[in-house]
């Protein structure tokens, strides 16, 4: 059962000459295979810690120099990775790297070019809006009085005029009028109160703003901000060309020595809270086992004397999942419920096998499971294939779905649902079902004619709305159901085992015992069996597993068991959903399909309806088909097969390491990332 339970783990702790403890660090975050945890309290008293040391600091301010550099500097392309083979190559590659000053003129120029631009974009559509003003605009810059550019809705203007003028001739006004909105120039002259001005623009609900300080007539100095406009706009391209070249140079550089700078910055974090002594260094973490061998050996040739030890520990382990790379996809889904305990089993790989067949046979239909299948093909192509912009669904329904899920997570659903739609394919042909029509029966006739072959005349091979079908399926769904309650109890009381817990372990026994025995006297009362424990051995065996079983569950669980034996009963018969869905399914189908056919003869008007009932009945029978399957799917898993063994809870495994993108490792390593 070892694809059932998540990566072992074993707690390590290196110990090493101080001098060694860069190398040792570095490794370990190249091969990224250690969780760093904090220093047993045993051992903790009789080290110390370092505070941050000067290195830290300087590798963080040149961070942020680096950064600030590529937040100026426009992205080019890149060229080959870069290797920094030591902290000395990369400080020298920063010490030569002397662009700081000329990126910062540069800046500081394009910023006040662009302050410029607003600018002149701002007055010009400004003079543009008062052009009406006959005057050099000069005359309203006068040493004594305000002037104002204002707008005002045309409704108000006259009474707002009046009212201005009412208060004091201290003022002049120059206006055009529009159907909605009165523009106005207004020159306040000294004399006129200023409380007097502020209250009307209040009670007008007036848009005031002050005139720009520029000479001319409002086309003249138009026709100059333009030209300035232009000159500025040709500065501004050049600028934006220096900084290109400097970037085409210098832009693999910075990135690299920003990607390294931040490895360099992390492992000084680590570096700084290791467990020091005078001339050793210790750490602690959590590493898979199968890479212990292989990092003892890296570490042993890149710092001599430094050791790895195994520590005893009764502590729960960080989960790393160890689920086949096809069916990574389920994990989600596991991760949704809550992620395995390190030290449990991970039923990923059983929801990985069983959910697809659940789902498929929710919705047996050959054409529903081809249009599903097409629609999650096309949402992988289109969100993996990098076509985002390639659409055939409608914005707003597109936006819905956005609000629901994210393309990620439909990719992973899609992705989740394909094998199932495979399963639905399967069944629905052995059924006879495509949108609820019966076609098998055209295929069969014309493999009869060529071969010779005998095949049912109505083309059904296995029929669910028959009597003896809807038993056959309710039959086998308890079948499974026994089989899914067993299984989890089996793991169940493996893992109580394994983790001492023995009562538990007895008290699962019980509860299997139990279900078993309910399970054979339904089989003999259907089978008309004599059950009587004292006329039948058989009866007696079947009372003897039930009686067994609650003691059992008595002294494993306590009288809290008692109350809760309906359970097992009810979670086996859970399991009769996946027929009573697929039932619902397919006599939905066949109602849609016999309105069709009964109107689509009666004219012209009967036959349209007829059309929009099976097209719309049937995108809603799919509709239907890719959710409730999925969900009761899920549901049964969760509920029936999780809660015999599984508890979750797990904290998930996260390696001290830094995904390298445009730098090289440091050292060679045994393992490859």
């Amino acid at each position: 059962m070892t694809l059932l339970r998540p990566e072992a783990m074993s707690k390590i702790a290196v110990l090493g000459l101080k001098k060694y403890r860069q190398q040792v660090v570095s490794i370990l975050q190249e091969m990224s295979v250690i969780q760093i945890e904090q220093i047993s309290k045993e051992i903790s008293s009789y080290l110390s810690t370092e505070k941050e040391s000067e290195s830290h600091r300087h590798i963080a301010d040149q961070l942020i120099r680096i950064r600030g550099l590529l937040s100026t500097l426009p992205p080019t392309s890149l060229g080959e990775k870069i290797k920094f083979s030591s902290i000395d190559e990369m400080e020298n590659a920063l010490l030569r790297l002397d662009i700081d000053n000329n990126v910062a003129t540069l800046e500081r120029e394009k910023e006040n070019i662009l302050t410029e631009i607003r600018n002149a974009q701002n007055n010009i559509k400004l003079i543009g809006e008062f052009s009406f003003f006959p005057a050099d605009l000069d005359v309203l810059h006068l040493k004594s009085a305000r002037s104002f550019f204002g707008r005002i809705a045309s409704e108000k203007y006259l009474e707002f005029k009046k009212k201005l003028e009412s208060n004091n001739q201290d003022i002049i006004l120059y206006s055009k009028e529009g159907e909605k909105i009165t523009e106005f120039v207004l020159v306040v002259l000294p004399h006129y109160p200023s409380n007097a001005l502020a209250s009307i623009i209040n009670i007008f609900n007036v848009h005031m703003e002050a005139v720009p300080s520029l000479k001319g007539k409002p086309n003249e100095v138009i026709e100059k901000l333009k030209h300035d406009l232009e000159a500025l706009e040709k500065k501004l391209k050049e600028i934006d060309h220096q900084l290109l070249s400097i970037s085409q140079e210098n832009y693999s550089l910075l990135k690299g020595l920003e990607e390294q700078l931040d490895i360099e910055n992390k492992k000084l974090e680590v570096i700084d809270n290791l467990g020091v002594t005078r001339d050793t260094f210790t750490l602690e973490g959590w590493i898979p086992q199968s890479m212990i061998d292989d990092t003892k050996a890296t570490i042993e040739t890149h710092s001599k004397g430094t050791l790895i030890f195994v520590l005893k520990t009764n502590e729960v382990p960080p989960t790393l999942q160890k689920t086949p790379k096809r069916l990574r996809v389920y994990e989600s889904f596991i991760r949704f419920y809550s992620l395995p305990s390190g030290n449990e089993f991970d039923p990923t790989l059983v929801f990985a096998l069983v959910f697809p067949v659940f789902y498929g046979m929710m919705f047996a239909d050959v054409g529903y499971a081809i249009v599903i299948l097409l629609v999650s093909r096309w949402v992988i192509w289109r969100v993996e294939g990098g076509h985002k912009n390639f659409t055939i669904m409608p914005k707003p329904l597109r936006n819905f779905g956005k609000t629901i899920l994210q393309p990620v997570q439909m990719v992973k659903i899609a992705k989740a649902i394909t094998p199932g739609c495979i399963v639905a394919i399967v069944l629905g042909f052995c059924f006879n079902l495509y949108f609820g029509f019966h076609l098998n029966q055209y295929l069969f006739d014309f493999l009869s004619s060529i071969g010779g072959f005998h095949f049912p005349e109505d083309g059904t091979i296995f029929d669910p709305l028959s009597t003896w079908g809807l038993r056959k399926l309710l039959l086998i769904s308890g079948y499974i159901g026994l089989g899914m309650v067993t299984f989890g109890f089996i793991l169940g009381i493996i893992n109580d085992y394994k983790h001492g817990n023995k009562r538990h372990a007895i008290g699962k026994i019980g509860w299997l015992m139990f279900g078993w025995g309910i399970v054979y006297i339904g089989l003999g009362l259907i089978g008309h069996e004599n059950i009587n424990p004292t006329a039948s051995v058989q009866g007696a065996a079947y009372f003897g597993l039930i009686f067994g079983g609650i003691g059992l569950m008595f002294y494993g669980e306590g009288s809290r068991a008692m109350m809760e034996l309906p359970s097992i009963i009810s979670h086996i018969l859970s399991f009769t959903r996946l027929v009573g869905i697929m039932m619902a399914s397919i006599i939905l189908a066949d109602v849609i399909d016999h309105v069709f056919i009964r109107v689509h003869d009666n004219g012209i008007m009967f036959l349209i309806l007829g059309i929009i009932i099976l097209v719309v009945g049937h995108l809603f029978n799919i509709v239907l088909a890719v959710f409730e399957p999925g969900i009761q799917g899920a549901r049964l898993l969760y509920v029936e097969f999780f809660s015999k063994f599984y508890h979750g809870n797990g904290k998930a495994f996260k390696p001290f390491g830094f995904r390298r993108r445009y730098t090289h490792n440091q050292y060679p390593t045994q393992i490859q990332k």
